[in-house]
């Protein structure tokens, strides 16, 4: 696969996960050229996604919420929750005139297959193999990338790489770490038990916490987050952090680029979606409506941080209130 045209687009993507998808989508939906690049050939396995209900509304504004719904992804009302000390309780999401809200356990290649589809249908170009190695910015502002040798140029460039934070990198972006470290391990076994509950259910242990969740025909997802454990255990790193310059002259960081926080609040995927069509909603006011490109730079920055802080301070208090000594000691100090 090969980048099919010349010029400047007015968006380019890094990473076609969910937030790259949704940025994307956004950006065609607003009428902008787009071109997604993905450095990997082949997806690698992923955990299933547990879903908030408040993802649904977002499926309806990028026209996906019919291709999701048709991928048949369990549901449920709620999660199962085991604090330290105390037997499991049941946390429903809520309901609105007597019908009880639903949340989605996806799986994640699933989920994203169908982000994509409906994004190039709408329009974006999307290459596989495309790895970014040098960033282009000119006159102090980002411009572009070079990936395979080939010069690719954007007004806009949005940083959708998650952990990698490639363009981050590339700028030298300081990142604040906001918690002890949390490594998370992840697998699917067989449930065993055809028709079980299919609500997530959440387990406090001594040195973190214990994720399972149904995907369906007798499958289990799990994560199990080990947090500032001595020595420390193997895993993927999701510690807390915000990166504070999540957009600049000519960029912004969606998704875990910008701001990564506990799995556990199973808002990552929101998060993603969300930062996603935020950060195209800012480019397509700075392109039609002669917004500055630094008042968009500086809300979208804003909007990130408060959002930050807020979840960061509700799961920093449930850690203190509900999570075993050792765990509570360890966030003593944030």
């Amino acid at each position: 696969m090969e980048v099919s045209r010349g010029g400047v687009w007015n968006v380019l993507v890094l990473g076609a996960g969910p937030a790259g998808c949704a940025a994307a989508l956004q950006a065609r939906h607003d009428g902008l050229t787009v071109l997604v690049l993905e450095s990997r050939m082949v997806d690698r396995p992923q955990p299933g996604e547990t879903l908030h209900p408040g993802i649904e509304p977002l499926f309806d504004r990028l026209g996906v919420r019919t291709a999701v719904l048709q991928a048949g992804f369990p549901r449920h009302t709620g999660i199962w929750v085991a604090w330290e000390g105390t037997q499991p309780s049941f946390e429903a999401y809520g309901e609105s005139d007597g019908v009880a809200w639903r949340g989605f356990q996806a799986d994640r290649l699933r989920l994203r297959a169908a982000l994509l589809d409906a994004a190039v249908r709408a329009g974006a170009e999307f290459v596989r193999g495309y790895a970014p190695r040098t960033l282009l910015v000119r006159a102090g502002r980002v411009s572009g990338v070079i990936a395979n040798g080939t010069e690719i140029e954007a007004h806009w460039t949005i940083d959708a790489t998650g952990k990698d934070r490639w363009l981050a990198r590339h700028l030298d972006l300081a990142t604040m770490r906001r918690s002890p470290q949390i490594l998370a391990r992840y697998g699917w076994l067989a449930s065993g038990r055809p028709g079980a509950d299919c609500n997530p259910r959440l387990t406090a242990t001594e040195h973190g916490w214990h994720w399972r969740a149904p995907l369906g025909q007798d499958r289990l997802a799990w994560v199990e987050a080990t947090i500032g454990a001595v020595p420390p255990a193997p895993g993927i790193d999701v510690t807390w952090c915000l990166t504070e310059k999540s957009a600049g002259p000519g960029y912004f960081l969606v998704g875990d680029a910008g701001i990564v926080l506990d799995p556990a609040s199973s808002h990552g995927v929101l998060r993603a979606i969300m930062t996603a069509m935020f950060a195209v909603s800012h480019i397509s006011g700075a392109v039609r409506a002669g917004t500055t490109e630094a008042a968009a730079a500086r809300h979208y920055r804003d909007w990130l941080r408060d959002w930050f802080e807020t979840d960061r301070n509700a799961m920093l208090q449930l850690y203190r209130r509900h999570m075993s000594p050792s765990i509570r000691r360890r966030f003593a100090d944030f």
